[in-house]
């Protein structure tokens, strides 16, 4: 609830640089509820009352389940059905936007930094061709050895390869000085 102070101050800033003409977001996979809450946030923004509607035009609620259960019981007033308080609301949406921009959830079109990262996968058919190479370059096939690409067997391969370098890790740990001195250390404690 605090967070809306701070936010305040440079709401005008946001809802600008959030406007289409500036800044295009777009969603890296199925889950586009927080642009959808943003577009909900857009369109009430002139609105200067406590609350706003929860639904949208066409009736349908706003989805606010990607939000905390303490952001909900922020937003959502009791005492006010089919209601968001609206600075709560403004302040839950641009703090998802942010997280969701950190973690490439959502997307800025022509941005480096905030790229959509699925648009840099290889295509399967590039992938399907060199992937032979690669699985012998990084030991998990032999040179000459050709086979469809199976997951659950690439996966136990990787596991297998995890716990082959955990075991050698605990057999050298006795004859590992750097390890010795952290335990002569940590007993003196």
């Amino acid at each position: 609830m605090l967070l809306y102070g701070q936010i305040g101050r440079d709401r005008a800033v946001m809802f600008d640089l959030a406007d289409n003409d500036k800044l295009k977001f777009t969603a890296t996979s199925e889950d586009s509820r927080v642009l959808d809450a943003l577009a909900h946030a857009q369109r009430h923004e002139t609105a200067r009352g406590e609350y706003i509607t929860a639904f949208k035009e066409e009736g349908k609620e706003v989805d606010i389940s990607f939000a905390t259960q303490n952001w909900r019981k922020a937003v959502l007033d009791k005492t006010r059905s089919g209601q968001f308080v609206r600075k709560h609301f403004e302040a839950m949406v641009f703090t998802a936007l942010a997280e969701e921009l950190r973690t490439g959830d959502v997307a800025v079109v022509g941005s480096e930094e905030y790229a959509d990262w699925s648009e840099q996968l290889l295509a399967w058919e590039v992938v399907q061709e060199t992937l032979g190479s690669y699985l012998v370059e990084v030991g998990l096939c032999e040179a000459g050895e050709s086979a469809e690409f199976d997951a659950t067997f690439f996966r136990r391969q990787l596991e297998d390869k995890l716990r082959g370098a955990v075991a050698a890790a605990d057999a050298g740990y006795p004859e590992n000085r750097a390890w010795s001195s952290i335990r002569r250390r940590a007993s003196r404690r």
